[in-house]
């Protein structure tokens, strides 16, 4: 059963996480080649800037905590989920509810990029990697076009990776939903020609933006479609309600999603304190999620 909520309440976290949206999509609209690390740190740091308890006009209080980990991807372990969202419902500081939403990241790719994201080398070379070799360099500034479409693919989701599988074990084995986190950019189509001439380009208007589907609804599409890795089209074609927000309907919006959470019409209720379907996710640090976000909402009664 839903919790009732005021409206000031809904919309101060609706607009907290648009503004998430908003900002991770832009970087990746100007940005086509950026990593879905990055993606996560700019959504994480857009929301560190609304951590501060606030008193609404209903005199219900919202605070919004973010707490980056960083993943265990990069050394062998993948995380279940890039992003944890935990809604905590109090009446007068006394807990009553928690609600979680696990999140994993993917951005969608450039026609004419091919898989690129961060690797253990990465890591180990450190900061000599910023120190490119001529070859490299000139490889770097040359001329390129960067285009999305409703072509383009998420590519580091790949039905043939362990990963992959292990998210459909967790929800098998502990009952608690994963959904993707869909990174686009503000709309499609959309190309950047690099090295930019005449200022970063920005577009309108945020049609696209980071859209959230369930786990269970991409293996489905992709199994129906005998494919390896979704493209936007895939999901916008085969998804049904209630995916199907025009004009575009690959999914939620982020905004969306949590809005969702927050009436309590999607995500996991926490059972226990620690809750053993999420023990292993939250509180082992053998694969951890990258980072946590927790919305509290106080009532004054």
């Amino acid at each position: 059963m839903s919790i009732a909520i005021p409206e000031d309440v809904r919309s101060f976290v609706r607009n907290a996480f648009k503004t998430c949206n908003e900002r991770a999509s832009l970087k990746m609209s100007r940005i086509p080649t950026v990593h879905e690390t990055w993606l996560d740190l700019t959504l994480i740091e857009a929301l560190s800037e609304f951590a501060i308890p606030v008193k609404l006009n209903s005199e219900w209080l919202v605070r919004i905590d973010t707490h980056y980990l960083g993943g265990g991807r990069h050394f062998g372990e993948w995380e279940i989920a890039d992003i944890g969202i935990l809604v905590m419902f109090r009446r007068k500081g006394k807990l009553e509810r928690t609600k979680v939403g696990l999140l994993q990241s993917k951005r969608l790719y450039p026609l004419e990029q091919g898989f690129s994201e961060d690797e253990p080398v990465d890591y180990m070379i450190g900061f000599g990697r910023l120190l490119l070799e001529l070859p490299q360099h000139l490889a770097a500034i040359e001329d390129r076009n960067f285009t999305f479409t409703v072509e383009s693919e998420y590519k580091a989701l790949d039905a043939k990776a362990h990963q992959y599988k292990s998210i459909e074990n967790y929800e098998g084995k502990t009952g608690v939903p994963v959904y993707y986190l869909f990174y686009n950019p503000w709309m499609l189509p959309w190309s950047v020609l690099l090295p930019i001439k005449a200022g970063i380009p920005q577009p309108l208007q945020c049609d696209v933006g980071c859209r959230v589907v369930p786990a269970d609804r991409v293996r489905k599409v992709l199994q129906k479609e005998k494919e390896r890795s979704p493209k936007y089209q895939m999901l916008a074609a085969a998804l049904s309600a209630p995916f199907n927000a025009s004009p575009y309907i690959a999914g939620w919006r982020l905004e969306d999603f949590v809005d969702e959470l927050l009436h309590c019409r999607t995500g996991y209720i926490a059972k226990n304190s620690p809750d053993a379907g999420l023990e292993s996710v939250f509180y082992r640090r053998q694969g951890p999620i990258a980072a946590a976000i927790a919305v509290t909402i106080d009532a004054p009664e």
